[in-house]
C-alpha cells in the first residue's frame, strides 16, 4: 500500500488528524448508472486532477508519460491510438503541451477537446512583455504551469465536473459529488502548506526554468530566477555568467531542478558556485494514479524544497574542556 510522503516530514505540532484528513478524505461512494466517455488527458498532473473528479468511474488515459516534457516529445503510436478513441481529452493548451497541437487537431478530431487554460477564474501569471522578449520564453505570454497554485487545482476540479456532466448527464451527480471532495481535499493541502512553508519563505532560490511561478505566488517562496529560458535548451555564456553573478549577489544557496532535463548545467553551477541542488518534480513521475496523486505532486515539491529552504540554527563552537 502506498503511503503518502507528505505526512513524515511535517513538524510534530501539527495535528495527526489534521494531516490524515487529507489523505483519508475519500471521494464519495458512486453508483455507475450507464458508462462513462472515454477520456484522454495529456500531462500527469491533468489526469490527476480529472482522475479526482471521474472517482471510480474510471481512469482517465494519459498521452504524455511523466518521464518526458510536453515541450519536447515525440508521439508513439499507441499514444496517437489513445487520442483517436478518446470523446474528450483535456489539456492545458497549446503554450504548454507544444508538441500536441498538430496530432489533437488530426487524431482527437472527433473528440470534445478541452483546454484547461481557459477555466474561468484561474489565477494567472502574465509575463511582462518586454522582459519576455528578453528571455526567450518559451511560452506565450501567460505561464501555463497554472496546475502549480492549488487555488487553481480547485477551479480546474470545478471546470472538469462541468464538462464531463455535459457529456455524460447520467453520471452528473457522481461529478458533482466528487468534485466536491476534491475542492475539500486541495483546500486543505492549500492550509497545511501554508503553515509548512512559513519559515521557508525568506531562503532565495533558483529553478531550472521559468516554470514554478505560480508556486511562489501561491505560497509566498523567494524564487528569485531560473537558468533556463527555453525548457529542454542550455542557455547561452551570456545568461550563464548572469546566473552566477545572481548567485554570489543574493546569497542563493538552493538551486531546483528536474528529472525530466539532463542536470548538466545545474552540475556545473553547484562546481562553480557551491550551491546545493534539489531535484523536484512537477509531473509526478513515481506517483501510481489515484484520487490522491494531484495532491502528492504538491506535496512532493514542497518536502523536496523544505532542506534547502528551512532556516537552520547556526552550530554552536565547541566548548574548551574546563581546566582542571
Amino acid at each position: 500500500m502506498f503511503k503518502p510522503r507528505f505526512v513524515r516530514p511535517f513538524p510534530s505540532s501539527v495535528p495527526a488528524l489534521l494531516i490524515a484528513a487529507i489523505l483519508t478524505l475519500g471521494l464519495a461512494p458512486t453508483s455507475t448508472l450507464a458508462a462513462p466517455p472515454t477520456v484522454a488527458t495529456s500531462i500527469k498532473p491533468v489526469q490527476a486532477l480529472v482522475k479526482m473528479v471521474m472517482g471510480s468511474l474510471g481512469d482517465p488515459e494519459l498521452v504524455i508519460p511523466a518521464t518526458a516534457s510536453p515541450h519536447m516529445f515525440a508521439l508513439k503510436p499507441s499514444q496517437a491510438t489513445t487520442l483517436e478513441q478518446a470523446d474528450v481529452v483535456f489539456w492545458i493548451g497549446p503554450d504548454m503541451e507544444t508538441t500536441l497541437i498538430g496530432p489533437l487537431d488530426k487524431m482527437a478530431a472527433n473528440a470534445r477537446v478541452v483546454e484547461l487554460m481557459k477555466t474561468p477564474g484561474l489565477r494567472l501569471i502574465h509575463f511582462d512583455e518586454e522582459a519576455q522578449n528578453d528571455d526567450g520564453h518559451a511560452h506565450g505570454n501567460v505561464d501555463p504551469h497554472i496546475w502549480l497554485a492549488p487555488s487553481n487545482g480547485r477551479k480546474m476540479i470545478s471546470y472538469i465536473a462541468e464538462v464531463l456532466s455535459e457529456i455524460d448527464p447520467p453520471n452528473a451527480d457522481t461529478y458533482a459529488k466528487n468534485a466536491k471532495k476534491a475542492r475539500q481535499r486541495i483546500t486543505i493541502l492549500s492550509r497545511k502548506t501554508m503553515d509548512y512553508v512559513v519559515q521557508m519563505r525568506y531562503t532565495p532560490y533558483l529553478v531550472q526554468h521559468d516554470g514554478y511561478g505560480y508556486l511562489a505566488l501561491e505560497f509566498g517562496m523567494n524564487e528569485v530566477g531560473h537558468i533556463q529560458t527555453t525548457p529542454g535548451r542550455e542557455p547561452g555564456a551570456k545568461h550563464v555568467a548572469d546566473i552566477i553573478e545572481l548567485i554570489k549577489s543574493k546569497n542563493v544557496k538552493c538551486l531546483m531542478h528536474e528529472p525530466q532535463f539532463a542536470p548538466k548545467l545545474a552540475e556545473r553551477l553547484k562546481q562553480e558556485t557551491g550551491i546545493a541542488l534539489r531535484e523536484i518534480d512537477p509531473m509526478g513521475i513515481h506517483l501510481s494514479l489515484s484520487d490522491t496523486t494531484y495532491v502528492r505532486i504538491i506535496q512532493g515539491i514542497i518536502v523536496s524544497m523544505e532542506p534547502c529552504l528551512q532556516p537552520r540554527a547556526p552550530k554552536q563552537p565547541a566548548q574548551p574542556a574546563p581546566t582542571q
